[in-house]
Parts: C-alpha cells; structure tokens; sequence
C-alpha cells in the first residue's frame, strides 16, 4: 500500500494548460495558494529590502508600465504589482501570484524605457509561466506520499505551504530553460504594447558587463537567481527575424524619457542607511555607531544589523523594538511561546538584559539579549548560538552589546550617497572625452557602462548620465 501513496496522490495533482506558455504544467499550488504565498513574500520582501520613496513619480511609472505588460500575460486578472526597492544590486525578481520588484541599483544601468519594459515582461513571465510554483510543485512530488493529508485537505496545504515558503522564495533559482521561456514571454508581452525589443540586446550586454565587472568568484546579484540560458543574444536576434522580419520601425525606445525620470538618483549603497568602516558599524540617520566582533562576517539590512562568528556558529544582531519602553520591548519578547527567560546579565548602557533560550526549527538556541533605550527608541542586540555553545561565547556577546554608542563623528554623520545626474550632449562622445567634461566619482569603465557604450566607444548626443558626489567612507 506505500507504494502506491505517490500514485493515488499525482492523481490528485492539478495538470493544467499554462494560459501563458500553452503548455501542461503539473501543479500542487491552485491559484489562490499562488497567490497568497506571493502576498507573504511580497510583505517579506518589502520589509527586508525596504522600498525606494526618494522618487515617487518614478514609483508610478514603473507600476504603470508594469500593469500595461501585465494586461498580455495571458494572466490579466492576478494582483500584479510593480515596485522599486532600495537596494544597489543589479537585480528584479518575481514572487508567485503577480508581486514583481527591480532594485534601485538596476535602474541606474539602464538606458531607455524598452530596456525597462525588457526587465519587467521578463520578470513578468516568470510569474506567468508560473516558475516559482512549478518549482516548487516539482521539490513536493518527492514528498507527496508523505503529504497525502495535506493534499486532500486545501485548507491545510494551503497553510503548510505558505508558512514553509518565506523569504527562500526571494532566491528561488530558476532553471535555464525557465530563463529561456521568460526572455521569450518578455519579448512577445514588450512588443505587444509597442516597445522595440532589440533593447533586449544592450540589456543582456549590460548584465554581462556588470558580471565581468564583478570579477572571479564573485557572481552578480542577477545571475545568482537567473542562470544565463546561454545564446541569449542570438536568441533575441533569431526572435527579431522570425517575428518581426527584422523591422522594428516605429517602436517605442523612449530613451530621453527614461534618463530624464532617473535624474537625481541614488547610485551605489546608500551610506544614510548605515554603513561599515572595518568592524564598526555607523548609522547616520538613527545616530549611532556599534563595533562588532574582529573578524566576523557582517551585513546590514532595512531590518537589521547582523554578524555571524568565522565558524559560523554564532550570530549577534542589532534592531528597533519601537518607540516602547526596554521593559516593554522584553516583556513583549519573554511572552512568546517557545523563548525562555534565563537570569539576568550585565551588559553596558543596557536597561535590560538577560541570558535566554528559544526552540526554533532548526533546534535549540541560547544566548544573551540586551534593551537599551535611545533617543526615544528601544534597540534590541541578541547573541546565541545553538544549545550548549554559550559559555565560549558569552563574553563576546556581552563585549559586543556595550560598545553600542552615539555617533558623534562629523564625517560619518554628513556622508551622503553617489547619485545619478543626467546632462545633455549636442554631440556624440568618446567615454573619455566626456569624463573629463562632466567627471564621475566612479571608474571610467563603470561610466562607459552606466551609459551603455563599451569604455573605447561614444555616447551618442542627447542625454547621457554621469555618476556625481557620494561620500561614503569617513575621513
């Protein structure tokens, strides 16, 4: 009877007609769970990344053009949504059920709306093609006999799965067959509503500049999640034949319109947010500063500050609980089910702190966390490490905690990201020419790139972008 639990349970299974790709797919998501596991990971993601707001009018453009390509997807009627967020990656990616977003950091390297509309019908077949669900339909066929419960009961799948799901979607990666389908889905949804899609060309050849540029052993934000197909530009080149007979003429390429809505933006990490000068970390904004353990590996998010131990078995992090009062903030922690209050611990400027232990999914941890009140807010530090590793790392949790302190340094207070600046050229340019006209505070190989040329090549007249200011190291 075992055996046969896989086979009764595919039975089940929905294998449906993709209305975007005409193909079969075999799916354990229905489309409301699709959607509702996108609408947690869209929460996930807005909160971890954080969204871009300098530039509303941007915002705006983006979302509409975004609903305008989504209306061809074969899948009008999904929540679609399109949003920025404020991270410097070259990166876009989509959540299951209709959330698309595209970083900040991309939209400085792009140079016209076409290339836009490239990266969001791209991200916008994916959701269409239904990858992330299919994905992970494919990873529970191995577990379906072990699920059958929760197949025979939506209600119950619907929770498992949406609760399992997590950020992990953010990094689902897709397979080079899926990129290839969603270059192609990208290309018929942009030509549908007018866009020329030879802008898919440059695209790729910017992506394959920002991934040399990385340098070995360093893989770009974009290709980490969205492996190269391989032939992506012969590929297009065929399509532009095949489809279009080679002529694009009278297709939209917008470039003077797109520069002109990315003037002023922030290019770069943005050090307001926080940044690191060796182990000590500054936050301009929120005026403070926070030295972390020598030689640990650290990382800053919109939510929190973190580090992890150079073996990897410990973590110390840093964030806001709020404009409550320290008590408040650990009487709200010590009340969840699963964390355990142990005694209390000395830790500098803290108002309260305490050893604890929690039960997690990955087992027991314990450690010491830490309440201090600032300028009329409450900042958490935790340290733990799993059961029974404590006591070699007690002290460096406790050190760590009390070097949280004003940040009174004039230079780390001023500092303020790079930013895009869009002038005019009445003629075409070498890179170097115009560099030394309208200089940038980045490489020349990084302007020739930002304004999609080759470092030995020319920057045709009209608008064209240099990189000003950023001061993100201290004196």
């Amino acid at each position: 009877m075992r055996k046969s639990l896989p086979l009764i349970a595919l039975a089940l299974c929905s294998c449906v007609r993709n209305p975007a790709t005409g193909k079969m797919q075999l799916n354990l998501l229905s489309e409301s769970q699709e959607i509702e596991l996108g609408k947690q990971a869209k929460q996930e993601a807005e909160q971890t990344y954080g969204l871009y707001k300098e530039k509303p009018e941007l915002s705006q453009y983006i979302e509409g053009l975004g609903k305008r390509l989504s209306q061809e997807s074969g899948r009008p009627n999904l929540p679609w949504s399109y949003e920025i967020v404020d991270d410097a990656s070259v990166n876009a990616f989509a959540l299951p059920g209709g959330p698309i977003f595209i970083t900040r950091g991309i939209l400085g390297y792009l140079n016209t709306e076409a290339q836009l509309a490239a990266v969001l019908g791209h991200e916008t077949g994916h959701v269409a093609a239904r990858h992330s669900a299919n994905q992970m339909s494919k990873q529970q066929v191995a577990q379906i006999g072990l699920g059958i419960g929760s197949v025979l009961s939506p209600t119950v799948a619907s929770a498992a799965q949406v609760a399992s799901a997590g950020l992990q979607l953010l990094f689902l990666k897709y397979s080079r067959e899926d990129e290839t389908q969603a270059d192609e889905l990208g290309f018929r949804f942009m030509t549908k509503v007018g866009y020329d899609p030879s802008q898919m060309i440059p695209l790729f050849q910017m992506l394959d500049g920002v991934s040399k540029q990385a340098g070995a052993g360093k893989t770009p934000e974009w290709l980490q999640t969205h492996p190269d197909p391989g032939n992506r530009l012969q590929a297009t080149q065929q399509r532009l034949k095949t489809e279009l007979k080679g002529s694009t003429e009278g297709m939209k390429v917008e470039r003077e319109k797109y520069l002109q809505l990315i003037d002023g933006i922030a290019f770069g990490e943005d050090p307001r947010q926080g940044f690191f000068k060796g182990d000590t970390f500054y936050h301009p904004e929120m005026k403070f500063q926070w030295r972390l353990p020598s030689g640990w590996k650290h990382q800053n998010t919109p939510q929190a500050v973190a580090a992890a131990s150079p073996k990897e078995d410990a973590i110390l992090q840093l964030q806001t609980a709020g404009k409550i009062s320290p008590d408040e903030a650990a009487q709200k922690l010590f009340s969840q089910q699963g964390i355990k209050a142990g005694p209390p611990v000395n830790v500098k400027g803290a108002k309260v702190a305490r050893a604890f232990q929690a039960q997690t999914q990955q087992g027991v941890i314990e450690g010491v966390i830490s309440f201090t009140s600032y300028q009329g807010n409450t900042y958490m530090m935790a340290g733990y490490t799993p059961q029974g590793g404590l006591s070699a790392y007690q002290n460096t949790f406790v050190d760590a905690m009390g070097t949280f302190s004003e940040l009174t340094d004039s230079s780390a207070l001023s500092v303020k990201p790079a930013r895009v600046k869009i002038v005019r050229i009445d003629q075409p340019m070498s890179v170097s020419d115009f560099n030394s006209k309208y200089p940038s505070s980045v490489k020349l190989e990084e302007v020739a790139l930002i304004n999609g040329v080759d470092p030995g090549g020319k920057i045709p007249a009209g608008h064209a972008k240099q990189v000003v200011g950023g001061t993100g190291e201290m004196k």
